[in-house]
Parts: structure tokens; sequence; C-alpha cells
């Protein structure tokens, strides 16, 4: 499970995983989808209504989480799952 686009860091492993022959689910908020801001979703998408609804879905679905080198919407992401835990 991730973010849902196909660039950065992100975007190689969903696809390194992929062709590996695992499952991937990429959350993604509606508007970015619609927008076509993030590229190519890898796997199957799940499409949700708010950034919030998108850290809920992923924070209810995963086991674990793994942070890569991002920018200021990664910390957010890491500050939220942290006090959320």
């Amino acid at each position: 499970m991730y973010g849902g686009d196909n660039l950065g860091l992100m975007g190689g492993v969903s696809i390194a995983v992929f062709l590996g022959g695992s499952q991937v689910l990429g959350v993604v908020p509606k508007a970015l989808a619609e927008g076509d801001i993030i590229g190519k979703t890898i796997g199957e998408e799940l499409q949700v209504s708010t950034m919030s609804d998108r850290m809920t879905t992923m924070f209810n679905h995963a086991d674990a989480f793994i942070a890569l080198p991002g920018g200021l919407g990664t910390l957010k992401e890491i500050f939220h799952i942290s006090s959320w835990a």
C-alpha cells in the first residue's frame, strides 16, 4: 500500500514490488487522480475523498509504515502515523 503515484522513490518501489509479482494498492485522493498530477498508479487504485481520508485508510489497512525521503507531505505523514500509534 502506498500513496498511489509512480514518481520518486515510492513510485520506484511500487513498480519493483509490482513487477516482482506482489500486490500493490495505491490510495489516492480523487482530486489528485482526476488532475493527473501524480502520474499512473501502479497496481490497484483506491480513490478516497481527501488527504485525511487517505491517511486514515492507509493507517487502518497497513501492518507497518516505511518513509522514504520526500517532501513536507512525507514529514507530515510521519508525524501523523507516529501520533496515532
